[in-house]
């Protein structure tokens, strides 16, 4: 393992560099692919209640909780002199139990066929993270259903609410509508754990009114990962072109289509682009309603973008450009 020499007023290397290696937090353990054990450091023993001598020739696996082997192979699979460092996160048997390990695998030698012959693993006990995300996971879930179960009984009290008033009913239906597509914001924030979102999911979700007419819409841009509030903003904004397109633009009749593109300019701003083709001939209102009255806000005041409305005759085209990053704090949105 280590080649022996005189370093520093006749101190071995081997010597030496073996208390070096002791010295370390880290577990160190160089091992075979078939798990073999060729070194280990005190730190590595110490956790597992063993002398390094005792598990220099033992099995690697025979520490690794059983459930998690198939995964860590199949992961050490992926090494090679191309790709030589491997994250793995997985559980060991240790002298206190079961803990969570997060590693960092390099390849250290490889035959001339490029296989894997020796590598090397360092790391460290995340247990106490991994508990950690795991109640931050439940909280999350915990959150979302709340927020799902508020939306429903908002949605319920406007429906009983508003039964037995003159309202029309598809005032009622398009509030009910809006509701769902901010359940379908929160959805696709949740997936992401709150971190943001992808823009390409979050135009999916806000589309989600369009049912089956959703194929007649060409969604097309470079992955863009939005904040949350911009998020659930986009969702909202999409929902209110998708629900005008079916009720009075290119969506309404079966020749029309529509398309949402974006790209990023200079960086930190996203420009947002939906357009209309093949619907009926387009008569600008002579006043916006609700629905361009909350997109033109939400992007300006929660945003801090700007919006662009083009009645053209032939379709609608809608240009909306906001910061990605920037913080801002959200006001009113109409």
């Amino acid at each position: 393992m280590f080649h022996a020499g005189k370093g520093i007023e006749g101190v071995d290397d081997a010597d030496l560099l073996r208390d070096i290696l002791d010295a370390q937090l880290e577990m160190v353990c160089r091992f075979r692919p078939d798990g073999t054990i060729l070194f280990v450091n005190r730190s590595y023993a110490d956790t597992l209640g063993r002398s390094p001598q005792e598990l220099t020739g033992a099995n690697l696996w025979a520490f690794i909780t059983p459930e998690d082997r198939a995964r860590v192979e199949s992961a050490l699979h992926q090494i090679t002199p191309e790709n030589r460092l491997i994250r793995i996160e997985n559980r060991l048997e240790t002298v206190e139990g079961t803990r969570w390990t997060l590693w960092l695998n390099r390849g250290i030698d490889w035959d001339h066929s490029g296989n894997l012959i020796e590598a090397q693993a360092t790391g460290f006990d995340a247990t106490e993270c991994k508990l950690l995300e795991e109640q931050r996971q439940l909280l999350i879930n915990e959150l979302n259903h709340r927020v799902r179960n508020t939306l429903t009984i908002v949605q319920g009290m406007a429906h009983q609410t508003f039964r037995r008033s003159d309202m029309p009913a598809d005032h009622l239906d398009a509030f009910n509508a809006r509701l769902h597509a901010l359940a379908a914001a929160h959805t696709a924030l949740t997936l992401s754990n709150w971190e943001g979102a992808e823009l390409a999911e979050v135009v999916r979700q806000g589309l989600a009114i369009c049912g089956p007419d959703i194929s007649r819409i060409a969604i097309a841009g470079p992955p863009v990962r939005l904040r949350p509030n911009a998020a659930v903003t986009v969702t909202l904004v999409m929902h209110e072109l998708a629900t005008n397109a079916l009720k009075y633009g290119a969506l309404f009749e079966f020749d029309g289509n529509a398309s949402v593109s974006w790209g990023v300019i200079d960086a930190d701003q996203l420009e947002l682009v939906w357009q209309e083709r093949g619907g009926p001939t387009v008569v600008p209102p002579v006043s916006p309603g609700f629905g361009f009255r909350l997109i033109t806000s939400s992007i300006a005041r929660q945003l801090g973008g700007r919006v662009d409305t083009d009645f053209e005759p032939e379709g609608l085209t809608c240009r909306m450009a906001f910061p990605l990053h920037s913080a801002r704090l959200g006001g009113d949105v109409f």
